[in-house]
């Protein structure tokens, strides 16, 4: 017993608390234990101090809900919508008619187009920020594990690995049967099941490793002794770098400067981001953005130490990427009316309190799932401007995946900067441009169909069937049990493609049957992106006690200072910290044109932080 409470102590500070990450609750001595000797703790456990129902909201999550204090956190499950379906041994399911699926390269093959297209209202920021918004509360370990580590699913010495499921080649596909590539290389989502934290008898379910609010954790960091590393503790700032003038996020450790290093290889990832390019791009502004709140506050608050100034920076800086979130982004591609008529957005600039300790902090795994849709709307080549508007290059934005370091150099965060509100989004239909389709990691793999990995990880994360999706969405009020069941959700031409495709109904996948739908009217997605993405917009409002609109969580704002954050939309943020922008249309996420056009950015609204005053200072 005396070697249990040794351990326990060994790995918890006095007053912590320890909790088993699966189940939510306090971990006992032994399982600690074991978990330790198993080198698994550090993701079976979760260790915390204990919660404070006055203190700021913490970077790991954790005491969201106090009852529950790990719900929220991250390296939790994910939930379901639906309960999984697998067949035996959890593998993917079999057909109505207990057939294997066909390969899923060639469903892709038969269900969308290769080429490319523009959208006549939307600009590139879209599919950016949408990239930022799904890394914030949703980690893809699953894709690093089959760019980083089991990189040899397709050669014989991984054959044999139970982790590979690689995506095999149609004999006659359109680009392969010329190259000679008959394989592409993917990896089994990693679970609590997969890592020793509980039987492997039991229901896989995927791990989250970052936290599941919208709380800016791709900046913050998503554990509470990682953000130590990233601040300066001086004046509530977070640490950054200079580089070609350019203002960058930083490890400050000696002798190291992350962005003049190859990322992948040195580990930057740890500290500063090193993801897709649009995770990359808004980290950066959002670190810049909570400096400069920071430096801000400073000033009118010289009586205010370091830790009040960093929360308050954190806690402003996130409120601001929220109400873009929910009241500009969502309200474009979801339909503001939509948004009010759900009651996840108010339609007036008070405070709104929704917060309910009966709704739980997570992530639905269809909420994710769902945000892969966006893929095929992406322009894999993405134009660059100087600040005059003048073209200077086009990039492939696949060369960019984990590079983070190249973003320092040759302006090229300007570039992008005036790219992503100049350059139109891509056609959002069922056309995904070439490099998604067969070049998808750049330079870490000879090649990569994104949207098949997509189709394929749905079989493999256990989804139900499309059309138990489509009952859900409808509220069981009508049926799908036949073909002819679809026709008010896509053209009779793509119903008889997964007739060709799918013996039954209830054969046909999630992906496959939201790519086959229209999109919803008002809406820039198709109706059961809009269900999905709605299920989980409402839970993250209900179940935040720290939600910025609430006028009684922890340090609540006033009246004034809320008004203040209403201001907030993408084109202030890059007003505010992007690279030479000094002109911009109001609407960032929307193309340049009547309504729309370019202004000088004295004329975006600001957020005028004199609303935090102390006056006792």
């Amino acid at each position: 017993m005396w070697n249990y409470f040794y351990i326990f102590n060994y790995i918890c500070c006095i007053n912590a608390v320890t909790y088993n990450t699966f189940h939510g609750v306090p971990a006992t001595a032994e399982e600690i234990v074991k978990f330790q000797e198993r080198k698994n703790a550090h993701i079976c456990l979760s260790n915390f101090e204990p919660c404070d129902e006055n203190e700021w909201s913490r970077v790991d999550g954790s005491c969201d809900n106090l009852e529950h204090p790990t719900l929220g956190m991250y390296n939790t499950p994910m939930s379901r919508m639906l309960p999984a379906y697998y067949s035996d041994g959890f593998e993917p399911r079999k057909t109505k008619s207990g057939k294997d699926f066909d390969l899923a390269r060639q469903y892709r093959l038969s269900l969308l187009k290769v080429g490319e297209g523009i959208n006549e209202e939307l600009t590139t920021a879209v599919s950016y920020f949408m990239v930022f918004v799904t890394a914030d509360i949703g980690s893809a370990h699953d894709v690093a594990n089959y760019i980083l580590s089991l990189t040899n699913c397709c050669q014989p010495e991984g054959l044999s690995n139970p982790m590979c499921t690689p995506n095999y080649v149609p004999e006659n596909d359109y680009l392969h049967r010329f190259t000679g590539i008959t394989c592409l290389n993917m990896t089994r989502p990693l679970s609590f099941q997969s890592s020793g934290c509980v039987a492997a008898d039991t229901v896989p379910e995927k791990i989250n490793l970052t936290t599941t609010n919208f709380d800016l954790s791709t900046v913050y960091s998503h554990a509470a002794g990682s953000i130590n590393q990233i601040r300066a503790f001086e004046g509530g700032r977070l640490k950054v770098e200079v580089v070609e003038d350019g203002i960058f996020p930083s490890d400050a450790n000696a002798n190291t400067t992350c962005f003049l290093k190859e990322a992948a290889e040195t580990g930057c990832s740890r500290n500063v981001p090193n993801g897709l390019l649009g995770t990359n791009m808004h980290v950066v502004w959002f670190w810049r953005f909570h400096n400069l709140i920071a430096d801000t506050l400073a000033k009118l608050n010289p009586c205010w130490d370091d830790e009040t100034l960093f929360n308050t920076a954190r806690d402003i800086n996130v409120a601001y990427f929220v109400q873009i979130l929910y009241y500009e982004f969502y309200a474009i591609i979801l339909g503001r009316d939509n948004l009010i008529k759900e009651g996840i957005i108010g339609c007036d600039n008070g405070f709104r309190d929704l917060y309910d300790t009966e709704v739980h902090p997570g992530l639905y795994n269809e909420f994710g799932y769902a945000a892969r849709w966006f893929h095929g709307t992406q322009d894999a080549r993405q134009r660059m401007y100087d600040k005059n508007d003048n073209f200077i290059d086009t990039l492939a934005v696949v060369n960019y995946s984990l590079r983070s370091q190249n973003l320092a150099f040759n302006k090229t965060m300007e570039g992008l900067a005036h790219g992503i509100y100049m350059q139109a989004a891509a056609a959002f239909d069922d056309t995904v441009h070439p490099d998604l389709a067969d070049l998808g990691l750049g330079g870490f793999q000879r090649s990569f169909d994104i949207l098949t990995a997509d189709l394929s990880k749905g079989r493999y994360f256990g989804f139900a069937p499309y059309s138990q999706y489509r009952d859900l969405c409808t509220d069981y009020t009508i049926k799908h049990e036949k073909f002819e069941d679809l026709n008010y959700l896509m053209s009779a031409s793509k119903i008889e493609e997964l007739q060709i495709l799918y013996e039954h109904l209830e054969d046909v996948e999630l992906m496959a049957g939201i790519w086959s739908e229209n999109l919803m009217e008002g809406a820039w997605v198709p109706p059961t992106v809009y269900c999905l993405t709605m299920n989980q917009l409402k839970r993250s409002v209900a179940s935040n006690r720290h939600w910025y609109e609430r006028p009684n969580r922890p340090h609540a704002f006033t009246k004034a200072q809320l008004y203040e954050i209403r201001k907030a939309s993408l084109a202030g943020l890059l007003c505010a910290v992007g690279d030479g922008i000094s002109e911009i249309q109001p609407q960032a996420f929307l193309r340049i044109g009547p309504g729309n056009y370019k202004v000088s950015c004295k004329y975006i609204p600001r957020l005028d932080l004199t609303a935090w005053k102390d006056r006792s200072c």
